[in-house]
């Protein structure tokens, strides 16, 4: 559960097998870089915080932005999703008995 308002939405986001693979890929290199950017730029270099604004660059692209790889599973699930209809929505468009 998200305890801040603002990004109350990241709950209800699903990752599927592969954008998960692809998430763990992304903070693989991430994790290490933002370490050592934090680590020198404790030590007083300035330079470690393009190493953490990189490592943070890296996550949120790989999350937000669209690559060539998730063109063919955007395009299937558009089109599974005009052939099968959603069942809240098939649930809905039904009339009740009181109709």
């Amino acid at each position: 559960m998200c305890f801040c308002p603002g990004l109350a939405y990241i709950d209800s986001m699903q990752l599927g097998f592969f954008e998960s693979l692809t998430m763990v890929g992304a903070l693989a290199v991430a994790v290490p870089m933002v370490y050592a950017g934090s680590n020198i730029y404790l030590a007083g270099n300035s330079i470690g915080l393009l190493f953490v604004a990189l490592g943070v660059a890296m996550v949120l692209a790989e999350r937000f932005l669209t690559t060539p790889f998730d063109i063919p599973s955007i395009v299937a699930k558009k089109t599974v999703g005009r052939f099968i209809p959603d069942p809240d929505e098939a649930d809905s468009d039904a009339p009740t008995e009181h109709e």
